[in-house]
């Protein structure tokens, strides 16, 4: 969607501003609406071309990621199996409550802002280096609570060891807060694959020399330093030596909200977890973890790379309603597109797909399909959260996300408390299952207060766009039951994984292009842009 015309034109904080290396101040063009044309409407192919190129080097950025961690993903989980998994996940939860204290909401207010100046990104900095080392501290000393929380002893040593990543997000925040804000995907792209590979070649080197959780531990670390430093060559803004403090209240009004939303969606995305560790240990944990990690990573690869742009490209519109709801639903219709069938894809193979892991994984198949259903629903919630910020309603963003917490926690703490003594398996199922319904509910309550209250626009027209590719899903999710009754998945793991992959796959495409006309239309229209396009354009 194009910014309305007549809009005022927002600074760049990444352009280099008085000084080498610092960043515009508030007179400086906004690239994502400058033109070099005049007149109305010399905005709109610019922006459009950026946000087309943003969201081109998102999917390179989820998508290089997700096709690394995949590989390494499935070797580490042959050798090291649930048990270092679980613990990981234990720690990872309580690393990555720490690492959302330090950022109260400064990304999302950097990157909605109209007018940022020098002085908001180098007071923000100043803020988070601070709070980076205090909070880092403070969860080093807190490791030992943790581990007695959850009965596991190793959980301190694992615990401390990560804390390092907690400084390291300090250090990170408002770079890349910068490059997102502009839409600079590629440095983002680039920080985030060299991270991937390096991380993960690191953790299968110390998985095969017998390290156990560690080849886990080291691997998260890589990751961060790694990331960081990319980072930082990527970015062109450089803090000074003399931060205004000051500058931060400004920020304060839309971050408290932002940061205040970020604790509550902690909770929520992470609450299946913590409670999964609680009560039923680190074996459920892993499997649950596991489960969960291969259709996380299709919802990154897909619906995620979306998210990575909407908030700064719906902030450019937040003053047109109905330019804003279009381009939401637009969003919303390529997510789905793209997201649904391929869940539906990995719950036909989930059975061989287990089966390639080896007998210590046995029977996470089940967990796997409920939280391809999980992942169904996430879909549908990934944009509302940029959307309500975009619109400058984080309060609201937090009232959903806390309604989901509170929910979670009491219905989490039922089923543990009901399943207690349960096989892993079977825990990691319900905990999935109850996943599931806390998901559907909020996402519905969600949809209704983000589209009809605060964006105004109808909910019939905002899901109307996702039905085909819920067909397609659910079209590739009944294939195993066809072809398992023919015999054609019965010949070892690799061939059924094939056979059930390839059928779910097509018949998923077919549905998809059969029904969806939108999609079509769109894709017809970009091979008739290439085929006209001359030579070398």
């Amino acid at each position: 969607m194009s910014a309305p015309t007549g809009t005022p034109t927002t600074p760049d904080p990444a352009r280099p501003g008085p000084g080498p290396g610092r960043a515009g101040t508030a007179t400086a063009p906004d690239p994502v609406t400058a033109t070099t044309g005049t007149g109305p409407g010399t905005a709109v192919p610019r922006r459009a071309g950026r946000v087309s190129a943003a969201l081109g080097w998102s999917y390179v950025l989820i998508g290089g990621q997700v096709g690394a961690s995949l590989v390494v993903t499935f070797v580490l989980a042959r050798l090291l199996g649930p048990t270092a998994y679980g613990l990981l996940a234990m720690a990872m939860v309580f690393i990555t409550v720490a690492q959302v204290l330090i950022q109260q909401g400064l990304v999302s207010a950097i990157v909605q802002r109209d007018r940022l100046t020098d002085e908001h990104l180098d007071a923000a900095f100043g803020v988070l280096v601070i709070a980076g080392v205090g909070v880092g501290l403070l969860a080093a000393a807190a490791s030992p609570l943790w581990a007695l929380v959850n009965r596991q002893p190793a959980l301190t040593p694992v615990c401390l060891a990560l804390t390092p990543m907690v400084v390291l997000q300090g250090l990170a925040i408002v770079p890349e807060a910068v490059l997102r804000r502009e839409l600079r995907f590629r440095a983002v792209a680039v920080r985030t694959l060299v991270a991937a590979v390096l991380s993960g070649a690191a953790g299968v080197v110390l998985a095969l020399a017998g390290a156990g959780v560690w080849a886990l531990v080291v691997q998260q670390l890589v990751t961060a330093v790694t990331s960081l430093v990319v980072l930082w060559v990527a970015c062109p803004w450089r803090p000074s030596r003399r931060p205004r403090l000051g500058a931060i209240r400004e920020l304060w009004a839309y971050s408290a909200h932002s940061a205040n939303a970020g604790l509550a969606m902690l909770l929520s995305a992470k609450a299946e977890l913590i409670f999964t560790g609680l009560f039923f240990g680190p074996v459920a944990t892993g499997i649950y973890r596991l489960a969960a990690r291969l259709p996380d990573m299709l919802v990154d690869v897909t619906v995620r790379s979306i998210q990575q742009v909407s908030l700064p490209s719906l902030s450019r519109l937040q003053s047109d309603r109905a330019a804003f709801a279009a381009h939401l639903i637009e969003l919303q219709h390529l997510g789905t597109a793209v997201g649904l069938p391929v869940l539906g894809v990995l719950a036909a193979t989930a059975g061989p797909l287990v089966d390639l892991l080896g007998p210590q994984w046995a029977g996470s198949e089940l967990p796997m399909r409920l939280l391809c259903l999980y992942g169904a629903a996430n879909v549908y919630g990934l944009l509302l959260g940029p959307a309500l910020q975009a619109i400058g309603r984080p309060a609201k963003l937090a009232a959903i996300a806390w309604t989901r917490g509170v929910l979670g926690v009491l219905t989490l703490a039922a089923v543990g408390t009901a399943m207690t003594g349960s096989r892993p398996v079977t825990a990691a199922a319900t905990v999935a299952l109850a996943g599931v319904g806390l998901q559907v509910f909020v996402n519905a309550l969600s949809v209704w207060v983000t589209v009809h209250r605060v964006v105004g626009a109808s909910v019939s027209a905002f899901l109307a766009p996702t039905v085909p590719a819920a067909l397609a899903a659910v079209a590739a999710a009944l294939v195993p039951l066809p072809l398992g009754r023919l015999g054609l998945t019965g010949h070892g793991p690799w061939t059924g994984f094939l056979v059930l992959g390839t059928v779910a796959a097509v018949a998923a495409g077919t549905v998809l292009w059969t029904t969806d006309r939108r999609l079509r239309r769109l894709v017809l229209t970009r091979v008739r842009r290439l085929h006209a396009s001359p030579p070398g354009s």
